[in-house]
Formats: C-alpha cells, structure tokens, sequence
C-alpha cells in the first residue's frame, strides 16, 4: 500500500487460498477505514479492522465451521475508479464467480497483484493504471495466470447485524466505543462467522452507514462543533443527499466568531460539490446568490473552483 494512502478510506482486497480443491480460492473486499496518519492509536485500530472484517467475511464463506477464520495469503490495494467500467466487477455490491488474472514476486507470493482484463496484455495496463508503484509492477512474474475466485464483499455476509463494523471513519466511532473495540472488543464481535443470509439489500446497507453518520453528526452539534459538522456534510452526502443539503444551507448561519471560517467554508463547497447531481442543489445556490453575504459568497467562490474539475 502507498504511504500516502495511509490515513484514508480506500477499498482492500484480501486473497484467501481455497479451502479445498473443489472450492475458489476467496478475494475479499472490505473498506479499511479513514484514520488520521498523526493519531497512531487510529491508524493501527482501521488497520485491524480491515483485517478482522476481512476474516469474518473469509470464514463465512470458506465453509471452515468451528476451525475459525482461515489466514489470507496477503491484501492488494489497487487504486479503483467507480466511474470506471473495467473496475466494476471488483466493485460490485454483491461477490460473485469472477475470472480474473493473477501474478506474485517470484520470491514472495504474498506481494501479488490480481485484477481483471479481457487479455494479459489489458491486465498489465490495468495493473500499471491501478498501481503508482512501477518497481512493483516490474518485479511480478510474467505471464500472469488466470485463475477463477469468489469475490466476497461486506454485503454477502450480515456485517449490518453488527454496525461498528461498516464505519468508514475511525470518528465514526464513540470515544468510548473506540477504546472498547481497540482494547480487545473487536475480536469478540468478530468471534463468529456472520451469517450469510438472508441477503443484504443495499437498502439495509445505506441505512447502517447513515445511522452512523447521523450519530456522529448529533455529536458534533451537541457540542457546537462546526467545523467537524461541515466536514460531516460530505459523509451525508453519500447517503442522504436531501439531509446534507440542509444541513449545508443551515450551517453559515451558525456560525460564530471563534470558528474556523477558512475550514469550514472549504469543506461545504466540497460537499456541495459532491452533490454537484443532485437537482435540488441548484436552489439552494439560487437563494445563497441571492443572499450574497461574505460566508456564502466565500463558499459559492471556492465551489465554482472546485466545480472546474470533475
């Protein structure tokens, strides 16, 4: 992984040898949490969640019963573009059957890249797009092979039934629920395999996340965070658009003095760049041309910046 990912979210993929010759081996996708890369404490809690999230979902999948969650061979961190056609097999909601193409160090079979491409040739320019890591690239061993896995997100296992597990933030999180999971919690909520039915619709998905969103944004009001609630507005975006609008036209009249004008400002533009699809943004932008106070007119500014790109 490069260390300039260190303290984002960003989605892993884990590879799990298969359990026996009739079964795929298991590529799973967990998202491992944002942490800021100062507060090692954070960065060392995501990194352990990604890896216990990672294993549940294995052991769910890998039939293994009572012999606990299998070991992986190692995680990949390809960078994935959503808006992508070619990476959308690997970003699909729901795992299936996939045939993808695989190749390792010679002397290290845990430093692999796996991806997909309908030739090689597609492969190792998806693997070169994927990966800002050219020395990487040039120590794996050609010709990759093709090799057929079973591709296993955080939907195909109940991960809903127990949501401290979906944050997408480490500040998500409670102070009190981090130093439970980090102090030895997380392996208890992790003690079983998750069930693998019934199936989890996206629906279900969206409002586990959101609850946590919420949560953490009630927080931040309650003690008159501003700041931290502006960068929340992004977070809500990506699950109730309705909800981070409002948010976002509410906000610049709250704010007082101490605040910190420069942030917050920035981190509104951005979520109402996020929200650049949603129809209802256009009204609002209406009404704050309208207003043209110096907060909103600071904030329109800045979004008309960030707008230039997509």
């Amino acid at each position: 992984m490069a260390p300039w990912r260190m303290g984002i979210a960003h989605d892993r993929f884990y590879f799990f040898p298969a359990a026996a010759p009739t079964l795929a081996p298991l590529l799973v996708r967990v998202v491992r949490p944002t942490a800021p890369n100062a507060a090692e404490p954070a960065v060392e809690f995501a990194e352990a969640l990604a890896d216990a999230k990672a294993g549940a979902l294995a052991w769910a999948w890998s039939g293994a019963g009572e012999a606990g969650p299998p070991a992986p061979l190692g995680d990949f961190c390809p960078y994935l573009d959503d808006q992508d056609p070619t990476d959308a097999e690997l970003l699909a909601f729901h795992g299936r059957t996939l045939e993808l193409w695989w190749t390792a160090e010679e002397q290290r079979p845990d430093s692999f890249a796996i991806g997909p491409g309908a030739d090689e040739e597609t492969f190792w320019d998806w693997l070169a797009a994927s990966r800002d890591d050219d020395d990487f690239v040039a120590r794996l061993r050609r010709p990759a092979v093709r090799i057929h896995v079973r591709l296993v997100t955080e939907a195909d296992a109940r991960l809903v039934d127990t949501p401290l597990l979906l944050v997408d933030d480490v500040d998500w999180l409670t102070a009190d629920e981090f130093a439970r999971l980090a102090g030895g919690g997380l392996a208890a909520l992790t003690a079983r395999p998750p069930a693998t039915s019934p199936a989890v619709t996206q629906a279900e998905f969206r409002a586990a996340k959101l609850a946590l969103v919420e949560r953490a944004l009630a927080h931040d009001l309650a003690r008159g965070d501003r700041r931290s609630a502006a960068f929340r507005a992004s977070e809500l975006a990506r699950f109730d658009p309705p909800a981070a609008l409002a948010l976002i036209e509410r906000l610049p009249g709250s704010l007082k003095r101490k605040d910190d004008r420069k942030g917050i400002v920035w981190a509104l533009a951005y979520a109402l760049h996020r929200l650049r699809r949603e129809p209802a943004r256009a009204g609002l932008l209406e009404r704050w041309r309208a207003a043209s106070d110096a907060v909103r007119s600071d904030i329109l500014a800045e979004l008309a910046r960030l707008d230039r790109y997509p």
